[in-house]
């Protein structure tokens, strides 16, 4: 019997069917252009979808330029009632404490109106698939009727070992949503240049460059068949932005050579991540050993 309930960001990259599966209660996040605001709850339920995302940006301009930003007190309370219709514990997976004040605001909630709940705010310390990652196997682990202890013992066990690597071909989204931490440097004036970041200790740093979108298929290619060697869960993510091109041939390396319990997340990423990243990106999320010299 299940005795937990997993609460976890919108734009965690979990998709409708996964969190049925495992009784998941997502939080929605909000995307601006301008005065507009839309909503997006998983990757299949939005008021925006990825497509009208990018056709909006052709008419952008620097005071309709998209931004988000983190659940309302009252997005957090409405997603806690919920959880609390199917358990007495909550919880609640969280976008890092680096890039965004969602921990805060969420401890906020709890302590001005759930002070008597059982709800623990986990700050995943990683974006989008990261958090995905982590409130998968943590919602796999509930659905076996683990306690709440042995869960947070799990996930803090996996959060540093959790990858999320991010290649985009242009840095000014992240710049104008102020999420640039410390990775300022890799910009280039070579347009064929596709720089790649990590997300570690809570931020993004610089990873590496790829000189053409050959060379990122070849070599994230290649970091594939590593990934499916290292992977300490049952879950690798694949998502992206108008990319399909380079995540075909690294989704089908990621297929010939995962285990057979693996499952490949591999579809086209919600609307935040192209206000991160913009229109052409590459998501890819994992949990187990990393070093730099595989990519």
């Amino acid at each position: 019997m299940r005795k937990v309930t997993i609460v976890a960001d919108g734009l965690s990259e979990l998709t409708k069917d996964t969190i049925e599966k495992y009784d998941i209660v997502t939080v929605p996040y909000r995307i601006f252009f301008g005065k507009e605001t839309f909503y997006i709850k998983n990757n299949n339920e939005f008021e925006l979808s990825t497509a009208e995302f990018c056709e909006k940006l052709k008419t952008v301009t620097k005071d309709t330029f998209p931004r988000t930003s983190v659940p309302s007190p009252a997005d957090f309370a409405e997603a806690f009632d919920e959880a609390f219709k199917k358990t007495d514990s909550v919880i609640a997976f969280v976008i890092t404490s680096g890039m965004s004040g969602a921990v805060q605001t969420a401890n906020g909630v709890v302590k001005n109106l759930y002070k008597d709940k059982d709800i623990t705010i986990f700050d995943t310390l990683h974006t989008m698939s990261g958090i995905g990652n982590q409130a998968i196997e943590a919602a796999k682990m509930a659905h076996e009727g683990k306690s709440k202890e042995e869960i947070i013992a799990r996930l803090e066990d996996l959060k540093p070992k959790t990858r999320y690597i991010l290649a985009m071909r242009d840095l000014d989204f992240l710049e104008k949503q102020g999420r640039l931490g410390p990775i300022e440097k890799v910009r280039e004036k070579n347009p064929d240049v596709i720089p790649a970041v990590q997300e570690k200790d809570g931020i993004l740093h610089p990873l590496t460059l790829f000189n053409s979108e050959q060379n990122l298929i070849d070599r994230m290619t290649a970091f594939a068949k590593k990934v499916c060697e290292v992977n300490e869960t049952d879950d690798i993510f694949l998502t992206h932005i108008n990319n399909s091109n380079a995540t075909k041939a690294i989704y089908k390396a990621l297929m010939e050579h995962k285990k057979e319990s693996t499952t490949i997340h591999y579809y086209e990423a919600c609307a935040i991540l192209g206000a991160y990243s913009g229109p052409n990106s590459i998501s890819h999320s994992y949990i187990g050993d990393f070093e730099s010299e595989w990519l």
